[in-house]
């Protein structure tokens, strides 16, 4: 400070605070200049130093910000953990008017098309995996279905023809076609068994 301050170029009239900040102004002459000429006072009245008009002078954060930008900065610090950015912006789109201009920009558009096709996707996924049990029983009791369905109408067809054929004499082609037809006792006993382990 007392070197980047020599006496002579101190003013009585401005805070050490205030010298403090300004000492970070590389330049000396700027840097006298620049504490010799206040901005003007935003509330009216002579022109004089702040805190925050030293801050803007140099580059640094304010602490009562003011432009759009000096509020933007200070939204974006504060809303630096993705979980308070998330509530933050839930709570902004709300507002039909901001939803409106965030839409507007390509960048962000993109990102929240981006963000409701993975959540589309995660819940397709836990549906899957919710509903495949049962869907695996539900194949089960259709394939089931479908085979008392084949047995019923072999029964019925069975019980409407063979009794026609009583007395009928059948010649050894017509019973070898038959018997090409009617499982094996070997492979009625493995289709019964396959069936018993359903």
């Amino acid at each position: 400070m007392s070197s980047r301050w020599p006496s002579e170029r101190r003013r009585a009239d401005v805070s050490h605070t205030i010298h403090k900040i300004l000492a970070s102004i590389p330049d000396p002459e700027e840097r006298f200049e620049a504490v010799t000429n206040p901005p003007p006072n935003p509330r009216g009245g002579q022109p004089r130093w702040t805190h925050d008009s030293a801050k803007r002078v140099v580059g640094w954060k304010v602490d009562s910000p003011e432009s759009i930008q000096e509020k933007v900065e200070a939204i974006h610090d504060l809303a630096s953990d993705d979980a308070v950015a998330a509530v933050v912006t839930t709570d902004f789109l709300r507002r039909p008017t901001v939803a409106s201009k965030a839409m507007a920009d390509d960048t962000a558009r993109h990102a929240v098309n981006e963000a409701q096709f993975d959540r589309f996707r995660q819940q397709a996924q836990f549906v899957h995996q919710e509903a495949a049990p049962q869907l695996q029983r539900m194949e089960h009791s259709a394939q089931f279905m479908d085979l008392v369905a084949a047995c019923a109408q072999f029964v019925t067809t069975a019980g409407r023809i063979v009794p026609n054929l009583r007395g009928e004499h059948h010649d050894d082609a017509e019973r070898d076609t038959i018997s090409r037809g009617t499982p094996s006792p070997a492979a009625r006993s493995t289709s019964t068994s396959s069936f018993s382990g359903c």
